[in-house]
């Protein structure tokens, strides 16, 4: 497939890069570099007819052709692959399915995008990702889709650092909706495993929790079930032992409308250690 011709906007663009800093704050922009992750992509059937599929543009806003790695993080039971594509300067590639066009892959997973040279990592690369996760939907001549944010790597958590979720709850009919929580472990060498805290209720009411883990190189998405309110919060911990200097991961969150397939998802953020519930508040 051949790169499609790089959109004005980007042409006109001036990128900056610098090297990425770890997560101080509860703001990921988005922003190019040389290496990114879109946390969740797939080509996949789903409930009551659907069938998902990752809609993905890559654009290499250098002055110089860009040799691309794609590494495919599958879920857990998949197995990891790696794919080298090469885009030329100012220009972009598109694909509706991209999971299967490009990876040639099926089921759900990671994708690990990186900027390299002979050498190793291209320093210098300047690559922008976004992605978006859609289906037919049944019944319609129409579809439904939500976006997901590419991730530079500089904004993945480390060891000692928690990722809290927030807004993943139903303001509308909450019976109606599904949450699902999904975690990316990037460390090449070592299985890491991850406590989920959620409040499926308004407090008083309890915590209940979720322990996943992952194999090197792999995601998992876990089921909330459809109880999380307006005010639920979502905590999220590595409680691995281990003193690898690999231990990046990031996690998300998915909410989808069981009746329609309208859904939204969000990035989880670093949070300070502690107990959940901060006394957020929801108001219809």
């Amino acid at each position: 497939m051949k790169p499609s011709p790089l959109i004005l906007v980007f042409l006109c663009t001036t990128a900056v890069f610098a090297a990425q800093p770890r997560p101080s704050s509860v703001v990921i922009p988005l922003q190019a570099g040389n290496q990114l992750l879109v946390p969740v992509a797939g080509s996949t059937p789903g409930a009551n007819g659907t069938f998902f599929r990752s809609d993905i543009t890559i654009v290499n806003l250098a002055s110089h052709d860009e040799t691309v790695v794609l590494e495919w993080l599958p879920r857990v039971g998949g197995t990891a692959t790696t794919t080298t594509i090469t885009i030329p300067k100012q220009s972009g590639i598109r694909s509706s399915d991209f999971v299967a066009e490009y990876l040639h892959q099926t089921g759900l997973g990671a994708i690990r995008i990186t900027g390299v040279t002979s050498e190793g990592v291209d320093v210098v690369a300047a690559l922008y990702v976004s992605s978006r996760i859609w289906s037919p939907q049944p019944g319609t001549s129409g579809t439904t889709s939500q976006s997901l944010p590419a991730v530079t790597l500089g904004n993945a958590f480390y060891k000692g650092v928690s990722a809290r979720l927030f807004g993943v709850g139903s303001m509308e009919n909450v019976p109606n909706y599904r949450v699902n929580v999904g975690i990316v472990n990037m460390d090449p060498i070592n299985a890491h495993t991850f406590d989920i805290s959620a409040a499926l209720n308004a407090r008083p009411f309890g915590v209940n929790h979720y322990v996943v883990t992952l194999p090197p190189r792999t995601m998992e998405q876990v089921s909330l079930g459809n109880d999380l309110l307006p005010n639920a919060e979502v905590l999220i911990q590595d409680t691995t032992a281990t003193t690898s200097p690999f231990t990046s991961w990031i996690a998300y969150a998915s909410t989808i409308d069981n009746i329609t397939g309208d859904a939204w998802s969000e990035l989880a953020v670093p949070f300070a250690p502690g107990t959940i519930g901060t006394g957020m508040s929801a108001q219809e």
